[in-house]
């Protein structure tokens, strides 16, 4: 028994033993949480007014640490913590990584940081002294609950008190330091030792709201944008929308309406990937609804197909004006009480000329006839009302401009007796009265109108003769003709050819009419070209190329008609070009004329050549597998695509199919497959016709992007493409891309999974993108290229570009040239009828001169001083700095200057634009932004012309470890021990260095050339001129129109050329180039001026490739050609990656190199050669054509997942089968 009673008290003291140890532990858990909460920044009198002041805190630990009940110490006082109302942030826990601030009054600290989006908590106090005072933070209000207790420092210049290290001790005075400009509050301090890691600092992203306008009405619909923000260094993967610090929205684009009137602040936060936060804050006024009387012409229309269909304004002598009604619609219409309108300059509405009371039955026209003249001549406005005042229809024609539109560019056009003004095809309505109307010489009134276009004598020339010669002024449009079938690459005795199919429902006069290819070389057309017919252009002039070109149609006033962009020719954007045709095949339209202005989706390869007839798609024996680029055309179609349903994606997303023929088709192994590689096999599914099916991503697996885009394809049994789409941009929640009737897709946020599309919501904006140059010369023509932007909706665009220098410009791809220096704000409008799209560039326009020396600035910089250097601090070297001083009474704008180290030494720091240094003003540049690292033992501090020419100089020996080098007031320099950094120096000698020489340069003209070598000129600065000789590696025009790469056994360099203007070069010509040293993206370049900046010297074998493991890649290599094996272990539509066992590197396939991804896959062991080339972010190989890219074989690992998935297929039971019709 006492045994029992023994064993029992053993296993009790054992038991509180355990608890007290886990109690012991837990608390020693906590405190070690609590210990990685420190004060980073400290803003006291002097950085901010009394009752403006602030610290800032940051959790250095990988654990949020709560925050509740903690103290603020300051004057001895224990001052309690609260959050802040204003702070997006609710809660007192402070995430891992992240800041917050301690404010002495929360209000007043959004005062001046509206936008500031980490947590606020806020706080009193008396006053933070400029001098310094003891502060700490404090787990509680025990004496012993001390996380952090010290005294500041004093500040001297009016900014915020900086921590350098997080891992020294905050009592370490040397540890803090006075930020150089005003503060980094919520940001990582300037003078941080993280700061210098140029690789790893993140560049927080730019937030940007866009909104059609500032007021908006009661009820109104506001689109919210924010698809604009931008990352510089990564992606933006969260958005968030704040309204009252509630959040509105978690995607880039929503759109919200207002109950009350009032101002309301929208604000938005966007995260990048590697957690950096960007703000942006909209202030709206919201208005009460107005009223809109009967004879406005916004109102809802809810007859259409009933439109203004022809008109006679300008009538014969003796007749009356007219107006010709079409009923283009399903259902008759009881026009009683319907009113036709004239327009009013003077105001929003419009004045009645008189009522209708007729029944206007489907199909059929009704013309009124106006007793007294109405309409003027030279332009009006006709509108059509219902009889409840809603706007039926409204045609603008001639010069007429009102209030509501002030565009006349969109009018249909005006004429004179005896013609009238018609709607090219009865009841077509595109929102677009140019595009709809046209002269016609033939009034039809209660009749389908017939257009024939006005034929005009030229003047007489002189000499008598009658002037015979007539030209036409028909207007044509896109799709009136398309190009219809083509063959670029003829069999042995044929001829090339380019068809033309006329969409039109009339015969067009050919003559004048141009086709023209990639070089520019144009053949006229003649004869005439039957409605709905072929013409087929012979032997066109020029030769098309058989692996890729462009092929325009245009009319007599040289409009494009049609454009064909096929097989490896670049407009900007290959990926949409059909493919490429080769002996023996042609090139055809999917169906006759129809245009869905993609290239990629419109055409296919055939093997049935039908020329001037009806195209034949076929494909025999083994030339079905010719490539993934053929689409077999059959009725089954991709009908609508889910990607981005609320809650869960993986539940809701779906792929819907659609029979739209005759017959019942076997879906049985035919396959879906997204962007990537992966496809689902569908192993079972009989499609009646006019039935749907539903693949929901619970059964494929697919998941479809809702950001950047993406791609459904539709492959047939033997692996031929049935159909395919593709979505841009980010995806707004639930909302489902569908097709319509027509086969252009659109957004609608009715989702109708196995039943009929119906379109509802509002339609999505363009979405922009811009490719130019951001700095330009002056008086050079530039090129602004918009080609790759596009309409979600499937719209036709319109582009209107803003030079913020006085003219514009329209047009998706135009040319333009800045007549002065300057930095201007470029900005074009895309507008799609029903949305506007808006994005600005900023472009630097500069002298010529610039480009390769000289310096132009208006200061008198020669006055510019060197005051103080600091090379080697204690402790971490990040924290080094140059101080530079202005003796002058004048500011000084140091704009385009460099600071460099000594020759050979870090590469020089340009200063940025509008880089002032104020009259008297002693300024600090920090390592964390010039990235000079100076050595510990001598070196120079160098003010550099933009050409590399010395302003000035100093040099320093025997460093002084803490000492900054300072000049005396007898101008000697020394080093002191008390630097003084952003303010006058205070002298406190260690050691005295006399006779230092100060080099001062009597000149800024042009630098000589330096004769240098590949392998070492990377070691010349940026800015000086170079000569060196190389042997072509690969030719212009392949990797890009710009730039090209020379060579040797050891080293290369990338050689550019703005204007493009390159002599004819091969690989392995050998070449020696004069240019200046210039870097973009981290790669070292070298840019010349003209053609006679290359001379050629002969022609050598063509170079080899150096074989390097990927480990071992770097700075050294960069711009050399490379080769390297090993495994690909992704591969994208535009790039692969390989994996050599030591690392691995993306592989980059530019559009001239022609590589073909699709016999490459995941798994396969290759021989990459290619050249290193340096982004923002990484190194890449480029590839320069087919053959630097060879397979080797395939990874063991490959094979055995190929059999494991085989065999798993066996082993599947009949897969769930889900068919969805009718819901």
């Amino acid at each position: 028994m006492k045994k029992i009673c023994l064993l029992g008290l053993g296993f009790f003291v054992s038991v509180l033993l355990a608890l007290f140890m886990s109690v012991f532990l837990f608390k020693n858990f906590v405190h070690s949480a609590n210990e990685d909460i420190v004060i980073t920044e400290i803003c006291p009198t002097g950085c901010a007014d009394n009752g403006f002041q602030w610290i800032e805190i940051y959790n250095k630990g990988s654990k949020d640490v709560d925050l509740s009940g903690w103290k603020f110490w300051e004057a001895t006082t224990n001052h309690t913590l609260a959050t802040s109302s204003r702070s997006i942030q609710q809660t007192f826990v402070l995430a891992s990584h992240s800041y917050a601030v301690i404010a002495q009054n929360d209000l007043n600290f959004f005062q001046v940081y509206p936008d500031f989006s980490a947590l606020v908590l806020d706080s009193s106090w008396s006053v933070l002294n400029k001098s310094g005072e003891e502060i700490g933070l404090k787990i509680s209000n025990g004496d012993n609950d001390f996380i952090e207790k010290f005294i500041y420092l004093g500040i001297q210049n009016n900014h915020s008190l900086e921590r350098k290290d997080l891992e020294i001790s905050s009592t370490e005075l040397t540890n803090w330091q006075e930020n150089p400009n005003d503060n980094s509050v919520g940001q990582k301090n300037y003078w941080s030792v993280a700061n210098n890691d140029d690789e790893n600092q993140n560049i927080d992203p730019v937030a940007e709201i866009l909104t059609s306008k500032m007021e908006f009405e009661v009820d109104e619909e506001i689109n919210f944008d924010g698809s604009q923000s931008v990352d510089s260094d990564g992606e933006i993967i969260k958005y968030e929308w704040f309204l009252n610090n509630n959040v509105l929205a978690t995607s880039s684009i929503f759109f919200y309406s207002f109950q009350d009137i009032g101002q309301y602040n929208i604000k938005l936060q966007v995260t990048d990937d590697k957690g950096g936060i960007g703000n942006d804050s909209l202030d709206l006024e919201i208005v009460t609804k107005t009223t809109t009387s009967t004879t406005s012409t916004g109102t809802e229309n809810n007859y259409l197909g009933i439109v203004i269909n022809e008109f006679v304004s300008d009538p014969v002598l003796d007749n009356k004006e007219w107006v010709e009604i079409y009923n283009n619609s399903t259902t008759t219409v009881n026009l009683q009480d319907w009113e036709l309108h004239e327009g009013d300059k003077t105001s929003t509405s419009t004045k009645k000329i008189l009522s209708l009371d007729n029944i206007l039955e489907t199909n059929s026209f009704l013309v009124v006839t106006i007793n007294s003249s109405k309409l003027n001549n030279d332009g009006d406005l006709i509108a059509l009302y219902d009889n409840l005042g809603n706007l039926v229809d409204v045609v603008r024609y001639g010069n007429w401009i009102d209030t509501l539109d002030e565009n006349i560019a969109d009018n249909a056009p005006d004429t004179s007796d005896p013609n009238a003004v018609a709607r090219i095809v009865d009841g077509q309505n595109t929102g677009n009265n140019k595009n709809d109307f046209a002269v016609t010489t033939q009034p039809t009134p209660g009749e389908p109108n017939v257009i024939k276009a006005v034929v005009t004598a030229p003047p007489n020339s002189g000499g008598g003769g009658n002037g015979s010669s007539q030209t036409s002024s028909k207007v044509y449009n896109p799709r009136d003709l398309v190009i219809n079938e083509m063959v670029s690459d003829p069999s042995d005795g044929e001829e090339e050819f380019v068809e033309l199919f006329n969409n039109t429902t009339e015969t067009v006069d050919l003559t004048n009419w141009k086709l023209s290819d990639g070089s520019e070389a144009d053949t006229v057309l003649d004869g005439e070209i039957d409605a709905k017919n072929f013409y087929v252009v012979e032997k066109p002039k020029g030769s098309l190329n058989n692996a890729g070109d462009l092929v325009l149609l245009t009319d007599p006033s040289d409009k494009e008609i049609d454009k064909i962009v096929y097989g490896t020719w670049d407009d900007g954007n290959i990926y949409d070009n059909a493919p490429m045709a080769s002996d023996p095949y042609s090139l055809i339209r999917k169906v006759d004329g129809q245009d869905a202005d993609n290239d990629y989706y419109d055409f296919v390869i055939t093997d049935t050549i039908t020329k001037n007839a009806k195209n034949i798609f076929s494909m025999s024996g083994e030339d079905k597998n010719i490539n993934d680029n053929i689409i077999l055309q059959t009725n089954v179609i991709i009908n609508e695509v889910f990607p981005n349903p609320a809650g869960s994606d993986i539940d809701d997303e779906f792929i819907e199919i659609f029979n739209n023929g005759k017959e019942t088709v076997d879906l049985k192994d035919w396959q879906l497959s997204d962007s990537t590689k992966k496809k689902y096999t569908i192993k079972q599914g009989i499609l009646k016709s006019g039935d749907y099916i539903v693949f929901k991503r619970s059964m494929t697996d697919i998941a479809l992007n809702n950001t950047g885009g993406d791609e459904v394809k539709l492959f047939s049994s033997n692996g031929s493409i049935v159909d395919l789409v593709s979505y841009p941009g980010g995806v707004l929640e639930k909302q489902s891309y569908v097709r319509q009737e027509d086969n252009i897709w659109v957004w609608t946020t009715k989702v109708t999974s196995g039943t009929k599309n119906i379109l509802e919501g509002k339609s999505s904006s363009p979405i922009v993108v811009i490719d130019t140059d951001t700095e330009v010369a002056v008086n050079e023509w530039v090129t602004f290229d918009a080609s790759d932007t596009v309409s979600p909706d499937g719209k036709k665009l319109s582009f209107n570009w803003d030079f913020a220098d006085g003219t514009d410009d329209n047009g998706a791809s135009v040319e333009h040239k800045f007549g002065q220096e300057g930095v201007y704000s470029v900005t074009l409008i895309v507008d799609d009828g029903t949305n506007k799209s808006e994005k600005q560039i900023v472009v630097t326009a500069k002298l010529s001169s610039d480009f390769v020396g000289g310096y132009n600035g208006i200061s008198n910089v020669s006055v510019l001083n060197i005051s103080e250097v600091l090379a080697n601090p204690v402790g971490s070297d990040t924290t080094e700095f140059v101080e530079l001083f202005n003796p002058s009474d004048e500011d000084l704008d140091i704009s385009g200057l460099k600071l460099d180290d000594e020759e050979g030494g870090s590469k020089a720091y340009t200063f940025p634009d509008k880089t002032i240094i104020k009259t008297k003003e002693y300024k600090v540049f920090g390592r964390q932004d010039t990235k000079l690292a100076f050595n510990n033992t001598s070196d120079s501090v160098r003010i550099l012309y933009p050409d590399g020419t010395i302003l000035t100089e100093i040099r320093f020996d025997d460093v002084v470890e803490g000492a900054s080098y300072v000049r005396n007031s007898e101008g000697i320099w020394v080093w002191t021990s008390s630097p003084t950094p952003g303010e006058e120096n205070f002298i406190n000698e260690n050691t005295k260095v006399k006779g230092i020489k100060i080099i001062k340069s009597k000149s800024n003209s042009i630098k000589p050339v330096i004769n240098t070598t590949l392998e070492k000129v990377r070691d010349e600065d940026l800015g000086d001129l170079v000569s060196v000789t190389g042997t072509v590696a690969v030719e212009p025009g392949v990797l890009g129109t710009q730039f090209f790469y020379i060579i040797n056994q050891n080293a290369g360099v990338q050689v550019y050329m703005y204007s493009k203007d390159f002599p004819k070069l091969q690989i392995g010509d050998e070449i020696e180039i004069t240019g200046e040293i210039t870097e973009t993206s981290g790669e070292t370049r070298i840019k010349l001026k003209e053609k006679k900046d290359i001379k050629i010297l002969g022609h050598v074998d063509l170079p080899q490739g150096k074989f390097l493991e990927l480990e071992n890649i770097g700075e050294a290599y960069e711009g050399s050609l490379l080769v390297a094996s090993g495994e690909i272990t992704e591969i994208k539509s535009s790039y692969m990656y390989i994996d050599d066992g030591t690392e691995e590197i993306k592989v980059y396939f530019k559009a001239g190199a022609g590589i073909r991804k699709d016999v490459f896959q995941e798994g396969d062991l290759v021989r990459v050669t290619g050249l290193l080339h340096q982004t923002k972010t990484e190194y890449q190989l480029l590839p320069r054509m087919p053959n630097d890219i060879m397979k080797t074989g395939v990874t063991e690992d490959f094979i055995t997942k190929q059999e494991q998935a085989k065999e798993q297929d066996s082993a599947d039971m009949v897969e769930k089968y889900l068919v969805a019709t009718a819901g």
